[in-house]
């Protein structure tokens, strides 16, 4: 079934970007609807905010099957309203609004890695008919420069900086070096579709892989899930310079299975919620 059941989660307050403090745990969630079914594997929804109907917000999701694995697009009732097929192992996805294409024309995008296919997938969202369209250039593959698992996007993260709009993908891979395991690329129009231009890597590992990923664009800060050991945060923003760690939460303590998922709820310009899924078999 494609419905997230979430079985403990936590709430880590994120405030003015400092630290991540008052740690509160939650009992337990049930599911209030389940979608339609998905061919084999569901994994990582994201959803898009209709910007004058909010009920016609979507559910975007990935079926994770190599060679036959696709998007889904559901409704906030739970119905399927199209599927993208033939994806080689999508894996993660992410949406950001506003991606200019000129002076004054923008797009709302929506971005999954590609594992078995080394690359990101981008397609556009029809405001009006609610449909996703391809508009993958021909420039999209990352980690060029690694062979195998460390070349195989998982996670991504999409991130809008305040002052210039520009959008750029933060994208983990299945296995990597203990630092520099994060990739960052700019998304570029050309023409009628979008290439990648490569920033940086930066980003360390502890544990065992990184997949989840969430951008707070307000403040410019990346917090991604160290599955089985932690929390990091890093500056976002290229131009600031900034390889190094802000700050770390150790969770080796307070999980009992993998931080899965990571969200932002904002409350503030400046205050809000990070909030991860504790992924537990039979949850």
């Amino acid at each position: 079934m494609f419905f997230l059941i979430i079985s403990f989660v936590l709430y880590f307050n994120v405030c003015f970007g400092h630290s991540l403090i008052n740690t509160q745990s939650f009992p337990f969630i049930k599911e209030t609807i389940a979608t339609q079914s998905v061919q084999t594997d569901p994994d990582d929804p994201a959803i898009w905010i209709h910007p004058n109907q909010v009920e016609l917000s979507l559910i975007i999701g990935t079926d994770k099957t190599a060679r036959i694995g696709g998007l889904y697009v559901v409704d906030l009732n739970g119905k399927i309203i199209q599927r993208i097929s033939n994806l080689d192992r999508p894996n993660n996805i992410d949406v950001e609004y506003g991606f200019k294409i000129n002076e004054t024309y923008s797009i709302d995008v929506v971005v999954v890695t590609e594992r078995r296919k080394q690359r990101l997938r981008i397609f556009s969202i029809n405001i009006r008919s609610r449909q996703l369209y391809e508009i993958t250039g021909s420039h999209t593959y990352v980690f060029i420069d690694s062979n195998g698992h460390e070349a195989a996007p998982m996670g991504i993260g999409l991130y809008k900086r305040a002052d210039d709009k520009k959008i750029y993908a933060i994208v983990s891979r299945k296995s990597g070096p203990r630092q520099g395991y994060l990739g960052q690329y700019e998304l570029i129009w050309n023409r009628e579709t979008i290439d990648l231009k490569f920033i940086r890597y930066f980003g360390n590992l502890q544990g065992s892989e990184i997949e989840s990923i969430v951008v707070d664009d307000q403040l410019g800060f990346v917090y991604y899930s160290d599955e089985g050991y932690g929390i990091h945060k890093y500056n976002v923003d290229p131009n600031t310079n900034q390889n190094e760690q802000i700050s770390f939460i150790n969770t080796t303590n307070i999980w009992q299975g993998d931080s899965e998922g990571l969200a932002l709820y904002t409350t503030s310009d400046k205050n809000g919620y990070l909030i991860i899924t504790d992924q537990l078999e039979h949850g």
